[in-house]
């Protein structure tokens, strides 16, 4: 709501110059026809949050209020289609992220493990010492590794 309508108003400012030569074309034209279509100004340019809101097309040549398209309902039907699919597509997302997770943290873990038992031989102070630093890595690998697996177990997950 109010961050789309600053970010409109910013780009709208940046391109300020033509926008207004562009209204003042646009009511030189709208006072021509016959009816005259009523003036717009810079400050109803400035309000409008959405491409959908503008009314310039009701005084084209075809009444076009009759469409679908141009009816609210099926605007905002459309618009909900679309954060829908957007949806769908962030859950298989998650579902990809989740699994790279989880893979990585049991190849890290694993990695730690062999490189534990190979500084065990080698270098057993250095073994200590990642033993200990590894615990509370561990500890934090599993809660996130439970906190994967509540996600897989969630009924909308859509991975495998």
């Amino acid at each position: 709501g109010y961050k789309l309508h600053q970010q409109i108003g910013k780009a709208l400012q940046r391109r300020s110059e033509t926008i207004r030569n562009t209204i003042i074309r646009y009511n030189m034209q709208a006072a021509a026809l016959n009816p005259p279509r009523p003036p717009i100004s810079w400050k109803d340019i400035a309000e409008y949050s959405f491409l959908g809101e503008f009314d310039l097309l009701r005084h084209s040549r075809a009444d076009v209020r009759d469409n679908d398209w141009a009816k609210p309902v099926f605007r905002q039907a459309t618009v909900k289609f679309f954060k829908l699919q957007r949806a769908r597509e962030e859950l298989k997302r998650v579902s990809m992220e989740v699994r790279c997770l989880q893979t990585s943290i049991h190849d890290e873990e694993a990695h730690i493990a062999k490189i534990t038992d190979e500084l065990l031989v080698s270098n057993h102070p250095l073994a200590s010492e990642l033993k200990r630093q590894h615990r509370s890595w561990h500890a934090i690998n599993e809660l996130h590794l439970h906190c994967l697996d509540q996600i897989t177990r969630h009924p909308q997950y859509v991975g495998s």
